[in-house]
């Protein structure tokens, strides 16, 4: 599914290859991992219909109120009516497609997404895709990749078990 979505344009700036990114709204510079990234933004905005707005592209995790140095590729966010404010949904890893996907890979996808508060998670390389959804403090993988309303919908019914 994701190997459907193509890398973008790669526009030359000042002798460097780059692309635009459609969520930053600026160039951002060809890497194996950026191209992954770049492939991934269009997969989560038409097939899980994520709205723009409720992606962060690269963002700190300090971001959040962590205390780690660290970025993540892609957060997708939710928007919290009690807090009236976004709050993360869903982390995605991107790692280069030249790499195999390996246990530290997942853990580390993993380990942001337990920090971060996440349901869900998504490990990518291109060449294998993984999704996963935090179920009673275990990760259980899922075959059917769920839309941004359906994984909505799942936390809502999640939310409301636990009142």
């Amino acid at each position: 599914m994701l190997k459907d979505f193509l890398p973008p344009h790669i526009y030359r700036i000042e002798s460097q290859q780059m692309y635009f990114d459609p969520i930053r709204k600026k160039y951002v510079l060809v890497t194996p991992r950026e191209t992954v990234r770049q492939r991934v933004i269009p997969f989560l905005l038409q097939e899980l219909e994520v709205p723009p707005k409720m992606l962060r592209i690269g963002e700190k995790l300090s971001y959040y109120g962590l205390n780690f140095r660290h970025r993540a590729d892609i957060v997708v966010e939710k928007f919290d009516r009690e807090e009236k404010n976004t709050r993360p949904l869903m982390v995605v890893e991107c790692k280069s497609s030249e790499l195999p996907l390996e246990e530290s890979a997942f853990n580390e996808t993993f380990d942001y997404a337990e920090k971060l508060g996440c349901e869900y998670c998504l490990l990518t390389n291109i060449n294998e895709t993984h999704f996963f959804y935090l179920d009673a403090k275990e990760y259980i993988e899922l075959e059917n990749f769920p839309t941004y309303r359906e994984m909505i919908r799942e936390h809502q019914q999640n939310a409301d078990a636990i009142s």
